[in-house]
C-alpha cells in the first residue's frame, strides 16, 4: 500500500474513525484503525464491536493495500504535523508503515489486519434518505433527553419510528420526554428501531449540512451513510415504552413567551437553585411568568418574564436544567408552555407547530423547599 494526500482530510477521517476505537482491549485489533487504499480513495475504519465508523477521502493511490495501524499514535502524529502533503507506505511486507510529511519521517509497527472485524451489515435494506441538516436538527432536539447511564437500556436509546410518510424520534430518561417529527419527501418503509443514544450523538457530530444521508437497517444493526462516511451500530432489542399514553391531550393553562427572554431568566435562576434538585419555581399569572429560585448557601432571586398567559394562575416547580436544555436547542423565537396542573407534566414546544414537543415532570413542593 502506498498513497499520498494532504493532512486535513487524512486527519479528519482518522479522528472520525477514532471515535469508535477502544482505548484498551484484550483484542489488540480493536485499538487500531484499518487503512484501506483502493481506486483513488482511502477508507479509515474503527470499531468497538457495537459501533463502527468508516471515513473516506480521495488520495493519489500508487499501490492498493490494507494495513491496521494503532489508532492513538496515528491520530496524535497527524495532529502534530503542519499542513501539507503526507505519504503513507507499507514496509517489510506490512510489518511497518512509513509516514512522511516534509522533513518528518515516522515508522510505525502495524497490527494484524486479518484480526480486524468487519464493519457493516451484509443484509441491510435502505429505509429512507433525507438531508443531513434535517437529521442533525432532529437528533439535537431529541438525544439530550435520553438517559446516559443506568441499567435500563431502553432509556439510553432513541426510538426511530418510520410511519411511511414521516419519521418520528422519541427519547426519555423517565423524567422528561422529547419528540421530534419530520415529513418525508416520498412514502417509505414503516417500522420501529431502537438506537443507542451514544450512536446518534456520534452521527450528529459527523453530519455536515449540504449532503444527503441514507439510513439502512439489518436484523440487528442500523447504518447511516453519506458520501464521506458510514456509521454502523447495533440496535437495542425490545419494545419501546408506550410513550403515547403519557402525552396530555388537553390543557387548562397555556403561556406563550419569547424563548431568549425565558431562557435567560432560567439561566440566572439556576445560579440560585439548590444543587441537589436544581428546582426553579414558576408562577403563571396575567402579569406573565414569574421565575423564582432560592438556595440556603447563596440566597434567592425573582424575575418577571413577559408572557401571554391563558387560564387560571398556577404555581409549579421544575428541575431548572430540564427547562434550559430544550430551550437552548430550539430555534423558534416564540415558545408555548402548556399545563394541566401543579403536579402534572408540562409540555413545551415552538409556537404554531406540532412537529416537536418536550414533556417534563414537575418536582413536588416538598422537594422544591
Amino acid at each position: 500500500m502506498h498513497f499520498r494526500t494532504s493532512r486535513e482530510p487524512f486527519l479528519t477521517a482518522a479522528q472520525a474513525a477514532l471515535r469508535a476505537v477502544l482505548t484498551k482491549s484484550t483484542v489488540p485489533a480493536l485499538t487500531g484503525i484499518l487503512v484501506t487504499a483502493a481506486q483513488g480513495e482511502v477508507t479509515l475504519a474503527g470499531t468497538d464491536l457495537e459501533l463502527g465508523i468508516e471515513s473516506r477521502f480521495e488520495a493519489q493511490v500508487k499501490e492498493e493495500g490494507q494495513v491496521l495501524i494503532p489508532a492513538r499514535y496515528l491520530v496524535d502524529i497527524l495532529r502534530r504535523l503542519p499542513e501539507g502533503e503526507i505519504t503513507l507506505a507499507e514496509e517489510n511486507g506490512g510489518e511497518h508503515v512509513a509516514l512522511t510529511a516534509g522533513s518528518s519521517h515516522f515508522r510505525l509497527l502495524t497490527l494484524p489486519a486479518a484480526d480486524f472485524p468487519p464493519v457493516g451489515a451484509s443484509e441491510a435494506v435502505e429505509l429512507l434518505r433525507l438531508p443531513e441538516l434535517t437529521l442533525r436538527t432532529l437528533l439535537q432536539q431529541v438525544t439530550f433527553a435520553a438517559a446516559h447511564d443506568g441499567l435500563r437500556q431502553l432509556l439510553t436509546s432513541v426510538l426511530f419510528s418510520l410511519r411511511g410518510a414521516s419519521l418520528r424520534l422519541v427519547a426519555t430518561d423517565g423524567h422528561r420526554l422529547a419528540l421530534a417529527e419530520t415529513p418525508l419527501s416520498a412514502e417509505g418503509a414503516s417500522g420501529e428501531y431502537l438506537v443507542p443514544a451514544r450512536t446518534l450523538e456520534e452521527v450528529a457530530r459527523l453530519l455536515g449540512g449540504g449532503g444527503e444521508v441514507s439510513i439502512a437497517a439489518g436484523p440487528k444493526q442500523i447504518i447511516f451513510t453519506t458520501s464521506t462516511w458510514t456509521l454502523v451500530s447495533r440496535l437495542v432489542e425490545g419494545n419501546y415504552l408506550p410513550y403515547e399514553s403519557v402525552l396530555p391531550r388537553s390543557f387548562s393553562r397555556q403561556a406563550q413567551v419569547k424563548r431568549t427572554d425565558f431562557l435567560a431568566a432560567l439561566e440566572r435562576a439556576e445560579l440560585f437553585s439548590s444543587e441537589k434538585i436544581n428546582a426553579v419555581h414558576l408562577n403563571l399569572s396575567r402579569e406573565g411568568i414569574r421565575v423564582q429560585a432560592q438556595s440556603a448557601e447563596v440566597g434567592r432571586m425573582e424575575e418577571l418574564v413577559p408572557a401571554d398567559v391563558a387560564g387560571e394562575d398556577l404555581d409549579i416547580s421544575f428541575n431548572g436544567r430540564y427547562l434550559i436544555e430544550p430551550l437552548r436547542i430550539l430555534g423558534s423565537e416564540d415558545i408555548e408552555l402548556k399545563f394541566t396542573g401543579p403536579e402534572s407534566a408540562a409540555v413545551i414546544g415552538p409556537a404554531g407547530t406540532s412537529t416537536y414537543l418536550y414533556l417534563v415532570m414537575p418536582v413536588t413542593t416538598r422537594q422544591a423547599v
